[in-house]
């Protein structure tokens, strides 16, 4: 027996009144999603907790069965392991988002118009930047998806603890305090203030940016570092459950996580992380990673960035896609030899534009589960369902049973 897990980042949500109060889920429609609800048990998760509102590392980390709370060590080494870069236990590591300030440095567009061609060119010119204030300090920058990159500073004393922050709107982007009264956490944020003063320097009359002001669109003038951590340790899905995984994701942060539990990576060509990403691609490299793999996760970032942008339409159309994603994975693969869980790790607001606490819809399907009679992949629909309510510790040990391979507890 063999496992599907299958990730929609930020696809919960909540009733819209512009949906006659549906959520989108409910409104998109989407029939295999549906089928997989006919055919297993639907219940509520929570990756943390109730309460909670997770980021995706950590919620994904939970799925996976390793503890966030005794594994998690910042956001930026999952990034920068999962960008190709080999981080070295001195190391910090940050996630790096091209961005757009204006003179006072205010930010007034956090992902520069969602930049995406520009930027790989744009972060060529950061490759060889040096820092005044700390010439012992290797400056490491690379680029992923997008606005998106990663930045790693290698050398001593440095820490972690300083207000790198996640950009947002009309906020002051050169201003990061150290969080303690340690040396090394000063020396960290002045280190982080240069870089984005350098930063913004070297790309402000870029070509490619003076380009982008003349056809209205935003200039992507500053790198801003936010989410620091360190080199993460985590316990290989085969020596922790005797599982050879692989994983489909675009997203350097799942790539890290995945690669650091000890499963492949499979890059996918038009595996963007937008709503435009190829779902169709993605189907295909899980059912050719299938055939040789225990277990295949399949991420898809497109509702979260659709949901932080208040695109409604974008989210729809990427809840659709993924149906058809999974439309054609159930025509590929046998059902009495196979396990599926499809989840959300998390609920992002198109209302609020940012993550909640929000419990999310979670169905799992095996040949030899009982069926609930939940018929429907949806928020509302879950509240029905034979699994209750359960957390995100929970999804791994639940298919392994069906997996054959239960967790076994005394003599």
């Amino acid at each position: 027996m063999k496992a599907i897990i299958i990730i929609g980042d930020g696809m919960a949500d909540r009733q819209l009144k512009e949906l006659n109060y549906l959520t989108p889920l409910e409104a998109a429609e989407p029939k295999n999603m549906n089928r997989i609800a006919s055919l297993g048990t639907s219940g509520l998760l929570y990756a943390i907790s109730p309460g909670i509102a997770p980021e995706s590392d950590v919620a994904t980390l939970a799925i996976l069965g390793q503890d966030p709370y005794k594994v998690y060590t910042g956001r930026g080494g999952f990034e920068a392991i999962g960008a190709g870069i080999e981080l070295r236990n001195e190391d910090i590591a940050f996630r790096c988002d091209f961005a757009t300030v204006n003179e006072d440095f205010v930010i007034v567009d956090e992902k520069a118009g969602r930049i995406r061609e520009d930027a790989t060119e744009l972060a060529t010119q950061i490759q060889d930047l040096k820092l005044k204030s700390a010439t012992d300090i290797e400056v490491i920058f690379k680029q992923t998806l997008g606005f998106k990159g990663v930045l790693v500073l290698r050398g001593e004393n440095l820490s972690t603890n300083v207000s790198a922050c996640k950009p947002k709107l009309n906020t002051r982007v050169n201003s990061i305090k150290p969080l303690d009264c340690s040396p090394e956490a000063k020396r960290t944020a002045d280190i982080l203030n240069e870089f984005i003063r350098v930063s913004h320097s070297i790309l402000k009359d870029h070509p490619i940016n003076r380009e982008r002001r003349f056809r209205g669109q935003p200039p992507a003038n500053v790198l801003i570092p936010w989410g620091g951590g360190r080199k993460p340790s985590l316990s290989p899905l085969h020596k922790k459950y005797g599982l050879r995984g692989a994983c489909v994701a675009a997203v350097s942060l799942i790539k890290g996580i995945c690669k650091l539990s000890g499963m492949d990576i499979i890059s996918v060509s038009g595996a963007t992380g937008e709503v435009d990403t190829d779902t169709t691609a993605k189907a295909n490299a899980a059912l050719k990673a299938i055939k040789d793999h225990d277990l295949v996760l399949i991420h898809v970032e497109g509702p979260d960035e659709a949901s932080h942008d208040g695109d409604l339409a974008g989210k729809i159309l990427i809840i659709k896609k993924i149906d058809t994603m999974i439309g054609t994975i159930l025509e590929n693969i046998d059902l009495e030899e196979t396990c599926i869980a499809l989840l959300a790790d998390h609920a992002t607001s198109l209302k609020l534009k940012k993550h909640t606490a929000d419990p999310t819809p979670i169905t799992i399907t095996s040949p030899d589960i009982v069926r609930d009679g939940v018929t429907h992949y949806s928020e509302r629909a879950a509240y029905k369902g034979g699994l209750g309510n359960i957390y995100g510790k929970h999804v791994m040990p639940i298919l392994l049973n069906l997996m054959g391979k239960p967790v076994e507890f005394g003599v």
